[in-house]
């Protein structure tokens, strides 16, 4: 009898424990509806990552050939010493591929800027519109002979308003990268970056990519204010902004925003975080960062661009460069033009 009691109690507990670990299992097996539509593949995303220029390939080699083979041969001389797994690059615009060209052995990167790239054709790609193809092509053609985007062409003045979705995606083209799935973003309260989930607010986009040397490769572009009024409310955002640009930083075409009073919280993480910092002319001012790295100078400066020329920042940049010349060439041009080419330097923290 005992034994008959034991063999259906253990009956009845087998058939519960697998009737829970089957629920179980189903529970945990299923995507969210967020994950499903927030997330899309590279198939999902094949209307997006078309390129519509048809000089497209000899606009990438012709960037390639400018910059990114100069950049690269640069960086593996004067920044192989540099430790990082994460890059991080405020006022970058679409600027992706000079960040990897830079900081190539990242397998993270983070961009911020304030323009909103457009989340509708993440969801729907299919409704993509081609309005603004002409002008997009001419700004790439103008970007792979210049090396920057006009700020007036990001924003319409002096064109159609391009997709900045797809200015990113060409960008990563330009580096000769494949994307296997793009998600929408969002940032918590402890600073942290997460695939967006239902009701929270998109703060940004994340490709998951192939680098040309066959690395996966993530890379976020983060859509935010980040002058001092912009990151009053947004705690958050600093929270991110710090544990991200610990390691390596690249800042370039800023046009001199970190030298205004009104971006003092960034200029703080900025100072006080990283551990390596690249940077031109637009960046931070030469004295709190002559003050916390160790500088190496490369090109020459001797005034800014037109825009900022009685820019007081750039005039203590120009005296830094005289009592200290470098006699280390730049081998390529990087940011707006000047009056003597191109500088570049790079800081190690002290």
């Amino acid at each position: 009898m005992l034994n008959r009691l034991l063999r259906l109690a253990l009956k009845h507990f087998f058939k519960y424990s697998l009737q829970k670990t089957f629920l179980f299992c189903l529970v945990v097996s299923v995507p969210s509806l967020a994950q499903v539509s927030n997330n899309a593949t590279k198939e999902q995303l094949n209307p997006l990552l078309h390129i519509g220029c048809s000089n497209f390939h000899q606009i990438v080699e012709d960037y390639q050939k400018k910059f990114v083979i100069k950049m690269a041969n640069w960086s593996s001389t004067h920044l192989s010493q540099a430790q990082y797994h994460t890059v991080f690059y405020p006022f970058s615009g679409p600027d992706i591929v000079t960040a990897m060209s830079l900081y190539p052995k990242a397998n993270y990167y983070v961009l911020v800027a304030d323009q909103v790239p457009e989340y509708a054709f993440i969801k729907n790609p299919e409704q993509l519109t081609s309005s603004s193809q002409e002008f997009e092509c001419q700004m790439l053609t103008n970007y792979a002979r210049r090396g920057y985007y006009l700020t007036n062409d990001l924003i319409g003045k002096n064109g159609p308003k391009p997709r900045f979705i797809k200015l990113l995606i060409y960008n990563l083209a330009f580096a000769k990268a494949q994307v296997h799935e793009i998600q929408i973003l969002s940032i918590n309260s402890e600073g942290m970056i997460f695939p967006m989930k239902q009701g929270q607010e998109p703060n940004g986009v994340r490709f998951l990519i192939e680098a040309m040397d066959g690395r996966s490769v993530t890379v976020d572009y983060i859509s935010a204010n980040i002058s001092d009024s912009g990151l009053k409310n947004s705690p958050h955002f600093v929270k991110a902004f710090e544990r991200k640009s610990q390691e390596a930083v690249l800042i370039k075409s800023a046009s001199h925003l970190l030298q205004n009073s009104y971006f003092s919280t960034m200029k703080i993480v900025l100072v006080e975080r990283p551990h390596w910092l690249t940077q031109d002319e637009t960046g931070l001012d030469i004295v709190p960062l002559s003050e916390q790295y160790q500088l190496q100078l490369f090109g020459k400066f001797v005034a800014p661009s037109q825009l900022w020329a009685k820019s007081p920042s750039a005039q203590r940049l120009a005296a830094y460069y005289e009592q200290h010349p470098s006699n280390q060439e730049l081998p390529f041009s990087l940011g707006y033009q000047k009056t003597g080419g191109s500088m570049l330097m790079i800081g190690q923290r002290k």
